[in-house]
């Protein structure tokens, strides 16, 4: 690894050295100001001071330029490595003695062959397991840097960092993001904060398109479950899908609802039914799914309301899976609201692990600023998004979600009313 120290008046400054001398993959280790005596020691002026390392696979650097280390020094870790090792029977010639070599540490020497190996089988892989531990040390002390040292980033790069978890990103993914940011602008001590924001706003569309693109109802799917905990408006979200499927799609859309706990879910279906003049089939057991099911054949779409329970219980899991196995639906989607905490969101979906989930919707997105949770789940269980629901009205308050959408969400920006 090489390491080196540079003395200079910002941060900006110090990063166009380090690319210089060690390229890209150079990571900043420490930085501190200190004060650097002038002319007979008046004049005083604050400086920065800040160290940065590089492997050395990766500095670009000729091995040529770099001086051997004495014979002594290269010979004497093979007497620690592990797992054991086996020396040449053969001693070395003298025409190798004067070779440029990597440090020890990170790249054993050739000649060696480790006591398992297979015949024939070289040691790369030996070198695969060093760099991969180096990426992964550098990336902790990167992270240990940023945590402890955020001013050492430019203003316009903490202060996005700072918005993303106040918009309740996760901290870890707020870093990551605004590393990727850095890592995609070359020029960024000469970019403003503006641009840093369409920068970021471009990374997360990419990877919601490339990992967890959105996907509204499948237009082959015919029988799509919701399923979600109490309050999250299961049912009106129901409804304005129901309402968009009717009169957008114009398919012919029938209703079944399990949600007989509560009287005034199963009326408030009804109604929705009534006023779009489709059919809708109570269920009070899985034997009667089967019935309801028959009785809704000429529908080409059948939505499914499902009761809203304490799913941190396992006994109400095993119920609803009952259910889901006797309607054998399409799709499956989970129902969330963001006026839930984010970590409390998290909970309810490892609840859902049991079931087979397609897909999230979110709602209340008319009832909350923090849009963070939209990111945090999507990029930790990998589940597209299929809807956004932003008010009380049926049929208007609902979104299909795009990737744009969600980065501008996520980023901050103001949602259009």
């Amino acid at each position: 690894m090489i390491v080196k120290r540079y003395v200079v008046k910002d941060m900006p400054e110090a990063l166009a050295k380090i690319k210089q001398d060690l390229g890209h993959e150079a990571v900043i280790l420490s930085s501190k100001k200190i004060k650097q005596r002038g002319f007979l020691g008046i004049f005083t002026t604050t400086q920065l001071e800040v160290v940065a390392a590089v492997n050395d696979r990766e500095a670009g650097i000729p091995h040529k330029s770099r001086p051997n280390p004495p014979i002594e020094k290269r010979r004497q870790p093979l007497q620690s490595q592990r797992p054991r090792t086996q020396l040449p029977s053969q001693p070395e010639k003298k025409s190798d003695a004067g070779k440029s070599v990597r440090t020890p540490t990170y790249q054993r020497p050739q000649p060696i062959q480790t006591s398992f190996e297979q015949p024939g089988h070289k040691a790369a892989s030996f070198q695969e397991a060093d760099v991969l531990r180096e990426v992964q040390e550098l990336r902790g002390i990167l992270t240990k840097f940023l945590n402890q040292t955020p001013d050492a980033l430019p203003v316009p790069i903490q202060k996005l960092r700072e918005e993303l978890v106040a918009n309740d990103v996760s901290p870890e993914l707020a870093e990551k993001l605004v590393l990727s940011v850095v890592q995609e602008n070359e020029e960024f001590q000469a970019t403003s904060e503006q641009e840093f924001r369409h920068i970021l706003t471009n990374l997360i569309s990419k990877e919601i398109y490339s990992k967890v693109e959105p996907a509204p109802l499948s237009p082959e799917s015919r029988v799509v479950a919701f399923v979600g905990p109490t309050g999250v408006g299961k049912t009106t979200t129901i409804a304005k899908i129901a309402a968009e499927q009717l009169l957008k799609k114009k398919r012919k859309v029938g209703l079944i609802t399990t949600d007989t706990f509560r009287i005034a879910a199963v009326e408030q279906l009804k109604t929705y039914a009534n006023i779009l003049q489709i059919p809708v089939e109570v269920v009070f057991s899985t034997e009667e799914v089967e019935f309801a099911l028959e009785k809704l054949k000429d529908r080409d779409l059948i939505l499914i309301d499902t009761a809203g329970r304490n799913f941190g219980e396992s006994i109400y899991v095993d119920q609803l899976n009952e259910f889901l196995q006797a309607s054998n639906p399409d799709e499956t989607c989970l129902v969330l609201s963001l006026t839930t905490k984010s970590n409390d969101l998290e909970h309810i979906v490892s609840h859902f692990e049991g079931v087979s989930i397609d897909k999230f919707i979110f709602t209340k997105l008319d009832e909350t600023n923090s849009y963070g949770a939209i990111y945090n789940l999507s990029h930790r269980f990998k589940k597209p998004l299929a809807y956004f629901t932003t008010g009380q009205n049926v049929p208007e308050d609902i979104e299909v979600a795009t990737p744009e959408q969600i980065a501008r969400l996520v980023v901050g920006e103001k949602r259009h009313v």
